[in-house]
């Protein structure tokens, strides 16, 4: 099977912006399998020391797999060989640089039979990355861009509520109308918290 991917001049990772491409990860629903292939790759990594290169690099290559639909639609597909997918990984990995790490684990998963799984080990890894990191993840879609300072004081307080450093996904979602949603984790948004929130909220409607 030979099929051409076509790639754009510029490198995959910096074409959609940091929130775009987050946002789309942190949407992934994660299967136990995802979260058992990240949590292996992320003790591999650990013991190399380039946890950061390694969740930079499946980022990449989940970036990839958005903005090539030849990608998916090799990877994902019942019909293809298990030999194909393996290849058009190797080609994908060369062509944005990734390590023999990432690489060969990315092989490995298609060899399993595991690569409708992938955008889910991505998930998987950034999140046990950031709980390894003591990383509280956060995600917030608003109607409309928001600004710096709209971000950070969201970033303040989520703090408030889990203490540490905070990484937050930011998305744009038209269907929202107005204002903005934002999920912490699993965890519920205490009263004081969602009453700030509340006001932004308002202020964002009367803008």
């Amino acid at each position: 099977m030979s099929v051409k991917l076509v790639f754009k001049s510029e490198p995959i990772s910096v074409r959609k912006t940091t929130g775009e491409l987050l946002s789309a990860i942190s949407s992934v629903q994660v299967s136990p399998a995802a979260t058992r292939y990240a949590s292996a790759l992320l003790d591999l990594a650990a013991e190399q020391g380039v946890i950061p290169q390694t969740e930079t690099e499946l980022t990449a290559f989940g970036s990839a797999l958005a903005e090539v639909p030849e990608i998916g639609a090799i990877l994902f597909s019942p019909t293809v060989k298990t030999e194909d997918k393996v290849a058009t990984i190797a080609t994908v990995s060369e062509k944005i640089g990734l390590s023999t790490l990432v690489s060969n684990f990315l092989g490995v998963v298609a060899t399993n039979s595991r690569a409708t799984e992938l955008p889910g080990m991505v998930k998987a890894f950034r999140d046990l990355s950031a709980e390894r990191r003591g990383v509280t993840r956060a995600s917030v879609k608003s109607a409309h861009a928001l600004t710096d300072a709209q971000v950070e004081e969201l970033k303040s307080l989520v703090a408030s509520v889990a203490g540490g450093e905070v990484s937050m996904d930011v998305d744009v979602d038209p269907a929202l109308i107005a204002g903005f949603q934002l999920k912490i984790g699993s965890r519920l948004i205490d009263a004081s918290v969602k009453s700030k929130l509340d006001r932004m909220n308002l202020a964002m409607k009367g803008a």
